[in-house]
């Protein structure tokens, strides 16, 4: 999800299934799905946040109803197009108000990194919290934390879907505690080559930021060091 007036995934996004398709989507929700089975409930409603073009949702809409947002117009429409019984809507996970509340509340692939700084930390997790059922479970995948994100990388992908191949570079550098990547893209199809450049620029927030931005938020939380890719994930209930 990006914040208004930034332009991350604007150039990309009717490639951003092609970019991530060496993303095992069905191995991470069933994942997901344990993590929401050792709750014990019959959790049955999902929202989730930052849903891009609903990957996840795929293969989670047969167990779960799922509704969703994001920031970028472009990944609704195609998240709709995916999971047409969901209810899916343009919004800023940092505020925003939707009419009913979710068993589950997920925001997935470190998009709580786009909030930059700990006190939209803090009001997003609020925002989750205030659309959280009573007994209902959050699941979020962080970001890097400071420690590990390393200025002056570059790294390479290459990745071919329907007949489009894509190769990208990235470079990574950092002002204080946000992370910046530089993206460069090319997209081949039998059309031609197609050239993109994204900036992307997260929060770096330790263990404990994170831990500490839950409570803040009202929500006892538990960290499960490994998530989903080695990233993490954060699961957060209403404190009793």
């Amino acid at each position: 999800m990006r914040k208004v007036g930034e332009s991350m995934f604007d150039l990309s996004s009717k490639y951003y299934d092609v970019i991530y398709s060496l993303k095992d989507y069905e191995q991470e929700a069933q994942q997901v799905r344990e993590y929401i089975e050792r709750q014990g409930k019959d959790y049955r409603t999902m929202l989730d946040v930052a849903c891009g073009t609903a990957e996840h949702a795929l293969f989670l809409k047969q167990y779960y109803a799922i509704d969703g947002i994001d920031l970028n117009p472009e990944f609704v429409s195609i998240a709709k197009s995916k999971n047409p019984e969901g209810d899916y809507s343009v919004a800023d996970m940092t505020r925003f108000y939707l009419d009913r509340k979710y068993d589950v509340i997920l925001c997935l692939f470190s998009s709580i990194g786009y909030v930059k700084t700990l006190d939209l930390l803090v009001q997003t997790l609020t925002q989750f919290k205030e659309h959280l059922n009573e007994e209902g479970v959050i699941l979020v995948e962080p970001w890097l934390t400071p420690d590990v994100w390393t200025a002056g990388r570059v790294d390479t992908i290459m990745t071919e879907r329907h007949g489009i191949h894509m190769s990208r570079m990235s470079h990574s550098d950092r002002e204080g505690n946000i992370s910046i990547m530089k993206f460069e893209y090319l997209f081949g199809s039998e059309h031609g080559i197609e050239h993109h450049t994204e900036e992307h620029r997260l929060g770096l927030f330790t263990v404990e930021e994170m831990i500490k931005a839950f409570q803040e938020a009202g929500l006892h939380v538990e960290h499960d060091p490994q998530g989903l890719i080695g990233r993490g994930m954060y699961i957060a209930r209403n404190m009793k």
